[in-house]
């Protein structure tokens, strides 16, 4: 059976491209609903991850009142699942879940692939509450009413309730991920993978390191690297499997005959470092002392994490340090007692409040669909594309669009695996499809397409 061996992945689990706010650089007139508020349409397609819907959500404030509406599609219902799940999470109110422990949680699901029994036990929680959702959408309204899944179809709602009963799942052997990840990494390197430190020092010094992402440590990438722990935010045993990376996609067998499998398909060379851990608003962070930076990729995804959390419930852009160090640590095991007694999983509280964002999941490979719906048409007022689902950008797309509106794809530059040859050839390929949906670069060509992560255009 011939397997996904090739470092980048099948299977989108996070972002290649830093978080962007939807909202910069809204151009023209936004329509107005009834109530004479301004509605953004926003389309994601195969961004991995909700990098885009968090920052988005959480600095809405600092833009013009609008009613956000974001449509995301993706090629993998597993996708779908950690979308709900980061987003759940992200939305727990503060006497939940503190802030500190949010930070923690959030960046061991979404980049570590063993986890601690605390985390694993919380998306067994979660599963279970996703369960209940899923099958009474009156009451995922009400406990989520941030997402909307209406548009999915019953099949989609059914295999996602399946992901849910596997997340669940406490014993390890059903997703042995350090063996899974051993040996993806075995095929990858094949005859190199007995000097993998070397391959791995040369991936870092080489080309992360080449490409600007010098606060990525040998410490943290060999880490990472060998048995996929990219952050390690509090002392602990890192040995639960994170079920929520297993993904089921069809393999060929050397017969030729598709089989179902379940296993890790994603990245294993890049690592979740570029999301949140490549850039921030305070540059101070990215100081360097004696040739060598002060902050490691972890400090700087840890504290892009803490400001944007902070900011989705209170709206303040700064922190007091007082403020970070708000814990919870006996809220886990006490509330576990509860979660065993109970015969409902149901949760009854509010999450934080986000009126002015939805978030509309659509259906697995939507995007042709689009034009031959009338609702979409010049519906978007901007959109963003991921660099492994850019063959989607195709000439009938072009009346979804609305006038004035904002398109972002994502560069390849951290999918390390490409020569210059095929980064240039994606630059130029992409220069093409935006040109043939209407849009013109925003930016100057070089700039745009060599020195930044996505390349930015406008409709004419």
């Amino acid at each position: 059976m011939t397997t996904s061996g090739e470092g980048f992945g099948s299977v989108t689990m996070w972002g290649f491209s830093p978080a962007i706010d939807l909202q910069e650089d809204v151009r023209g007139c936004l329509p107005t609903n009834e109530e004479g508020i301004e509605v953004m349409n926003i389309l994601l397609i195969g961004s991995g991850d909700c990098r885009h819907i968090l920052k988005t959500m959480a600095q809405r404030r600092r833009h013009k009142k609008r009613k956000i509406h974001i449509y995301v599609v993706e090629n993998n219902l597993e996708l779908l699942g950690r979308h709900l799940l980061l987003l759940t999470l992200a939305l727990e109110p503060s006497d939940k879940v503190g802030l500190q422990e949010k930070v923690d949680l959030f960046s061991e699901l979404y980049g570590n692939a063993l986890i601690r029994q605390q985390s694993a036990q919380y998306l067994q929680e979660k599963a279970n509450l996703f369960i209940e959702m899923i099958t009474d959408l009156d009451y995922f309204d009400e406990r989520m009413p941030t997402i909307d899944l209406s548009q999915l179809k019953y099949k989609e709602r059914d295999y996602l309730e399946g992901i849910f009963k596997f997340w669940r799942e406490p014993n390890p052997k059903y997703f042995n991920i350090s063996s899974l990840w051993d040996n993806r990494l075995r095929q990858y390197l094949g005859v190199r993978y007995d000097a993998r430190k070397g391959v791995f020092d040369w991936d870092l010094s080489m080309k992360l390191h080449e490409l600007g992402a010098k606060v990525v440590t040998k410490n943290e990438y060999f880490r990472w690297r060998e048995n996929g722990v990219a952050f390690e935010t509090r002392e602990g045993i890192y040995d639960r499997p994170n079920n929520s990376m297993a993904c089921g996609i069809l393999l060929k067998r050397r017969d030729g005959e598709r089989v179902p499998c379940r296993g890790y398909w994603g990245d294993m060379i890049t690592g979740p470092y570029v999301a949140f851990g490549l850039d921030a608003e305070d540059k101070s962070l990215f100081k360097t002392a004696n040739g060598k930076p002060t902050k490691t990729v972890e400090d700087i995804t840890l504290h892009n994490l803490t400001l944007l959390f902070h900011e989705l419930s209170s709206g303040q852009q700064s922190i007091r340090n007082d403020v970070v160090a708000i814990v919870e640590p006996e809220r886990r095991d006490s509330e576990s007692e509860v979660t065993h007694e109970r015969t409902s999983h149901r949760e009854f509280y509010a999450p934080i409040p986000c009126e002015e964002v939805c978030v509309h999941f659509l259906p697995l490979n939507f995007v042709n669909e689009l034009p031959r719906k009338s609702k979409f048409k010049n519906l978007f007022n901007a959109a963003f594309v991921s660099a492994s689902m850019v063959h989607l950008l195709v000439p009938s797309l072009k009346d979804i669009f609305a006038e004035h509106s904002r398109l972002n794809i994502e560069l390849v530059k951290f999918i390390l695996d490409l020569d210059k040859t095929q980064v240039d050839g994606f630059s130029n390929r992409i220069l093409t499809m935006a040109g043939d949906v209407g849009f013109q670069p925003s930016l100057d060509q070089s700039e745009a397409l060599v020195s930044n992560c996505f390349a930015k255009f406008n409709k004419a």
